[in-house]
């Protein structure tokens, strides 16, 4: 017999998801697919084991593409993120949504070989993508995981 906690996956209510990205994005901008969105714009879904939430996936739609704006794992639990992109699949395919895209620093390795084991297909590059975006949002970091120069971005899909 498994002690392994039954997680839950459930729409995010409106008013919990724009605060927990107002406190993930202080200057509650996101670059996703082009320009700039607010926390107000985002759909989320959550993983909860009872009421506690241990992460969540966000996302905007634009025509039938579901373009992930982050999947955050807020607490030790193991499989909560794997959960959250299933989550956002099965959410895609339900809607008839033609592809879950993602975008990544180059610098961000972790997301990258997250992404390609959950069965993402690397599709193109931005090249000078962060460097554009420092133009207009100051803060973005110039380097990032271990030291990295954060340059350019990677675009990772998943056919629905």
């Amino acid at each position: 017999m498994s002690n392994k906690p039954e997680l839950e996956f459930r729409p995010m209510e409106r008013e919990r998801l724009v605060e927990l990205l107002n406190l993930r994005w202080p200057d509650q901008k996101m670059f996703i697919c082009g320009r700039f969105v607010a926390p107000e714009e985002v759909e989320g879904i959550g993983v909860y084991t009872g009421e506690r939430l241990h992460g969540m996936a966000t996302w905007v739609i634009h025509g039938r593409i579901m373009y992930v704006v982050a999947v955050n794992a807020f607490t030790e639990l193991r499989g909560a993120g794997i959960g959250l992109v299933d989550a956002m699949i099965k959410l895609g395919r339900a809607n008839n949504m033609a592809l879950l895209r993602a975008t990544i620093s180059n610098d961000n390795v972790i997301a990258l070989r997250f992404y390609q084991k959950r069965g993402f297909r690397i599709t193109g590059l931005n090249r000078g993508m962060f460097d554009a975006m420092r133009h207009v949002k100051p803060s973005i970091p110039l380097t990032g995981i271990d030291g990295i120069p954060i340059r350019d971005e990677l675009e990772l899909e998943y056919e629905l």
